[in-house]
């Protein structure tokens, strides 16, 4: 009777690393690097992947055309975009910050030093928009222009005031129609000079309120994310050289 032989076969011998393969047409570094950073730029998900590869033991390779200089000018390219675009945020916020603070102050004087009135509107004119920003809901706005009479100290004058409004459900309706009472308040040495009267500046005593603080707030953390991207640039440009 012929024994069958029930012991487990020998796995086949195992296959050893993948040997490092040049890639044609590639060049050799004349740095030896085997820092964190050269393998992140060689096998990490980043814009320069593809560019540059290391065999692990130091030695770089460049695809056609690029070399450890080119990568660091790439690189610069950013750090002054990203630098750029951080100053024009932080001047944009920083602006439209000011602006809330002068443009309270005036109407503290204003309700503290003129004289409150009532002006009848004449005529609207609207202006619609919509914003639709990425991972949000859809917004709409509509800006209100109304031409207002109203009379100072016997005298008779006509301004126009404006307003925004916005909301997630459509165009909202305009602030004013034609016929309508307005409060305003009104400087007595120049009557031109009005502004509409505010339910939510008229709770508050300071012209810098939550308004203008979400402001500066907003505005510092979305200049945050270039600078953020301008010091990574500055230091990969670095390191880009010693590749």
């Amino acid at each position: 009777m012929k024994n069958s032989d029930t012991r487990p076969q020998a796995d086949s011998a195992p296959t050893g690393p993948k040997a490092f393969v040049v890639p044609e047409g590639w060049t050799r570094s004349p740095h030896r690097n085997t820092s964190k950073y050269a393998m992140e730029v060689a096998y990490g998900r980043h814009a320069w992947r593809g560019i540059y590869l290391n065999d692990g033991a130091g030695n770089g390779y460049f695809a056609p055309g690029w070399n450890g200089v080119r990568l660091a000018r790439n690189m610069r390219v950013v750090q002054r975009a990203t630098g750029a675009l951080t100053i024009l945020s932080l001047l944009v916020f920083g602006g439209w910050t000011v602006k809330t603070v002068l443009d309270n102050r005036e109407y503290y004087r204003l309700s503290a030093e003129g004289v409150q009135v009532q002006a009848l509107v004449q005529s609207v004119s609207t202006e619609t928009s919509t914003r639709h920003p990425k991972n949000s809901d859809r917004s709409y706005t509509t800006k209100t222009a109304a031409v207002v009479s109203y009379s100072v100290g016997g005298g008779s004058f006509s301004g126009t005031v404006e307003h925004r409004s916005h909301s997630k459900d459509g165009y909202p309706e305009p602030e004013w129609q034609p016929g309508e009472l307005v409060e305003l308040y009104a400087d007595p040495a120049a009557p031109e000079k009005i502004v509409v009267l505010s339910p939510y500046l008229e709770d508050r005593t300071s012209p810098v309120n939550g308004a203008t603080w979400f402001l500066m707030i907003a505005g510092l953390a979305i200049s945050a994310v270039p600078a953020a991207i301008y010091f990574v640039a500055r230091s990969s440009r670095r390191k880009a050289e010693a590749l």
